[in-house]
């Protein structure tokens, strides 16, 4: 199933998106993962059933805008930009599915400003902001705003001297991936500048955040979702971990544990992710 490219106007920022499905079918805003693209969701597509899914290149990722120098990437304006996103695409009632980082965005997004819009949300191996320890605020202010000194035009990125090398490079990276996936996403988020391949993700997107919300105030986003909420997570990980510690606090959300790696809708689980995505969002609309 080949897709469609969308761009996507909003206000402030042009998006990038993939689409697949009938165009009548459900709608579903999907959000990838820190450092991926909408690509991730190309193995899952063909499986999903009566669902129009609508993969969009967050902020700075994939074929998007970067944001501009004076604006950062903290979590929360991604769920501001996700608001603007359903807005241009005319959406009235719509379901969530977000990797990582873009199930924390759907997650935050579903339990405030969108509440009254998401129909359903399917989230995978991520569903809320980790916080940081007090006692570390200080410092972490202090790294931002050393690290914003440095304009984006000199920060350090990484070249390789074939496209291959940079497939290699990313089947290896922080969450490890099949050489396949990573084509996938690498085809996306890859340029030719001269003789050398390098990354399009803007490199301001591994500065850190001079603020994070409490774990209270992480904990009460998906607490105050009221819609079907689904989280799919690799049981023996860092964030199976999290999920098995605080699961009991949040009863209205449903729990899959999978075995794999971090990338489930990718890797391993794709046939187990869609079957889930399509009994909560598949027709609802």
């Amino acid at each position: 199933m080949q897709p469609r490219e969308l761009n996507i106007q909003t206000p402030h920022l042009t998006f990038a998106a993939l689409e697949w499905g009938d165009p009548r079918g459900c709608p579903v805003i999907a959000l990838h993962g820190w450092l991926d693209n909408a690509a991730s969701f190309t193995p899952m597509a063909a499986r999903l059933e009566g669902i129009r899914l609508i993969a969009v290149d967050q902020a700075g990722h994939g074929l998007s805008e970067h944001r501009p120098a004076w604006f950062s990437y903290d979590v929360w304006h991604y769920v501001e930009d996700l608001v603007y996103i359903a807005e241009s695409l005319a959406l009235e009632r719509f379901g969530l599915l977000g990797h990582s980082m873009g199930g924390v965005v759907s997650a935050m997004a579903t339990g405030s400003v969108l509440k009254d819009q998401v129909i359903g949300l399917v989230a995978i191996d991520g569903l809320f902001p980790w916080p940081r320890n007090p006692e570390n605020a200080p410092k972490a202010l202090a790294d931002y705003i050393n690290q914003r000194r440095t304009p984006a035009d000199l920060l350090p990125v990484t070249r390789y001297r074939s496209r291959q090398q940079a497939v290699r490079a990313r089947a290896m990276g922080q969450f490890k991936i099949s050489i396949q996936s990573s084509e996938l996403l690498v085809d996306r988020a890859i340029i030719q500048d001269g003789d050398d391949w390098m990354w399009t993700v803007d490199p301001r997107l591994k500065q850190g955040s001079p603020a994070r919300f409490s774990l209270e105030q992480a904990l009460a986003f998906p607490r105050q979702i009221t819609c079907p909420a689904h989280m799919v997570y690799v049981d023996s990980s860092p964030i199976g971990d999290i999920v098995n510690q605080y699961r009991e606090q949040l009863a209205n959300i449903h729990f899959h544990s999978m075995s794999g790696n971090h990338h489930l809708h990718m890797d391993g689980q794709v046939e187990a992710v869609a079957d889930i995505v399509n009994s909560v969002l598949g027709s609802k609309l």
